[in-house]
């Protein structure tokens, strides 16, 4: 008996986590049955009526044409469905064929536009920047010398003085 104090949507769904009679196994099972089955239970009438008289002869005979008029439909179907399945791999083979080539030429489109793309931008925007901060590094390392050769001339009176009060 289902508890009453779940709430309905906790009880819906404890309900569909149940499986039903027909799982994958069960029905794997069931058909392996008919097809071991079937062939088994015509190999043990075959077997019954041999060992009759005449009278079976002609029944037997009969059960015999009706298995050969069905294997030969089986056969027709299946080369059939052999044709069907030749007819859609060739159509398969076509689509893949005819529709990927346009992507593909698309695609390569794209890649040599984005090539020149970045090649524009490399040589209109990086390009000078990179040598407006060489410039700037250069004008840098030149200021900052020129304040080195100052102070080393400021230092040199200085310290020449400092020497000469000893």
């Amino acid at each position: 008996m289902p508890d009453k104090t779940l709430q309905p949507e906790v009880q819906i769904a404890a309900e569909k986590k149940q499986p039903g009679f027909w799982t994958l196994q069960r029905i794997v099972i069931a058909v392996s049955a008919v097809l071991v089955g079937i062939p088994l239970l015509v190999f043990i009438i075959g077997v019954l009526l041999a060992t009759g008289a005449e009278q079976t002869a002609s029944w037997v005979q009969a059960v015999r044409d009706v298995f050969i008029i069905t294997m030969v439909l089986e056969v027709m179907l299946v080369v059939i469905s052999l044709a069907v399945l030749v007819m859609q791999i060739a159509r398969l083979a076509n689509l893949i064929k005819n529709e990927t080539r346009p992507v593909l030429d698309d695609v390569q489109e794209a890649a040599s536009a984005a090539k020149g793309t970045v090649r524009f931008v490399g040589d209109a925007v990086i390009e000078p920047i990179i040598k407006i901060g060489a410039f700037l590094a250069g004008v840098r390392v030149l200021i900052r010398e020129l304040a080195g050769i100052r102070r080393a001339i400021r230092h040199t009176p200085q310290e020449e003085r400092e020497h000469a009060g000893e």
